[in-house]
C-alpha cells in the first residue's frame, strides 16, 4: 500500500499523502512534520461528510479539493467512510496530482483495504442533512461546489484579460474573503469586483454572458 502512495508523494509539490478512516483516523501516510494527525483528521472528516452528502444527492462526487491559504487537499473516496488525501503546496501541479491520486485510489479499491480497518456503515437520516452542511463562516477552504464555480468564473475571466486571469482571480478572491464568508451566495459580489478590473465594456459584457448561468 505504501508503494502505491509513493506514486503520489514523489510528485513535485506534494507534502503529504495518507488514508483517513472515520473510525481509525489517519494511517499509512507519508507526511511533512507540520501536517499533524489532528489537522488531517479534521479535513478528512469534512471530506467524508462532503462525499456522503454527494452520494445521498446522487451527485457521484469522485474527487474533492479543499483550498487553504498555504495548502490544497485533494480527496478521493475509498470506502463508505475512508478517503485518500493528498496535501499539496502552492507550487504543485494540482491537475497532475489529482490524476495520479485517481489512479492510486482505483488500485486501492481493487486491492481492498485491510479488513481490520473496514469502516463502519454510517446512516444519515434526512433530518441530519442540514447539520452536515458547511458552516457559513469562511474557514479558508472551498467546498467542491464552490471550487467548480470559481474555476468557471476564472475561465470566463481568461477570455477577457488573458493568461494573467489566475493571478487576478486569486487577488480578488483574497479581497472578497475579507468582506465575508466564501459561499456561492456571494459570487455576484466577486464578479462585480472582477468587472471593474476588466475595464473594457465589450469584454466585460462577454464575461457576464459567460457566467450568467453560474451565478
Amino acid at each position: 500500500m505504501r508503494t502505491l502512495l509513493n506514486e503520489v508523494s514523489d510528485l513535485p509539490g506534494v507534502i503529504g499523502i495518507c488514508i483517513f478512516d472515520r473510525k481509525d483516523g489517519v494511517f499509512c501516510g507519508e507526511l511533512h512534520d507540520k501536517l499533524t494527525d489532528d489537522l488531517l483528521e479534521k479535513v478528512g472528516a469534512h471530506l467524508v461528510r462532503l462525499l456522503q452528502i454527494g452520494s445521498m444527492s446522487s451527485l457521484g462526487v469522485k474527487t474533492a479539493q479543499f483550498f487553504f491559504d498555504r495548502y490544497a487537499v485533494i480527496g478521493l473516496p475509498l470506502q463508505a467512510s475512508s478517503v485518500l488525501m493528498a496535501v499539496c503546496g502552492p507550487q504543485a501541479d494540482k491537475t497532475a496530482v489529482a490524476a495520479a491520486a485517481v489512479r492510486v485510489a482505483e488500485k486501492l479499491r481493487a486491492e481492498q483495504l485491510p479488513s481490520e480497518i473496514e469502516p463502519e456503515v454510517i446512516t444519515i437520516e434526512e433530518e441530519q442533512i442540514e447539520s452536515l452542511e458547511p458552516e457559513p463562516e469562511d474557514s479558508g477552504l472551498y467546498p467542491a461546489q464552490l471550487q467548480a464555480m470559481l474555476c468557471r468564473v476564472e475561465q470566463a475571466l481568461a477570455g477577457a484579460v488573458g493568461p494573467v486571469a489566475g493571478m487576478v482571480m486569486q487577488d480578488y478572491i483574497d479581497r472578497w474573503r475579507q468582506n465575508g464568508p466564501a459561499v456561492p451566495a456571494r459570487l455576484v459580489e466577486l464578479t462585480s469586483m472582477l468587472m471593474e478590473e476588466i475595464g473594457d465594456p465589450e469584454a466585460a459584457q462577454d464575461f457576464i454572458t459567460k457566467i450568467e448561468n453560474i451565478i
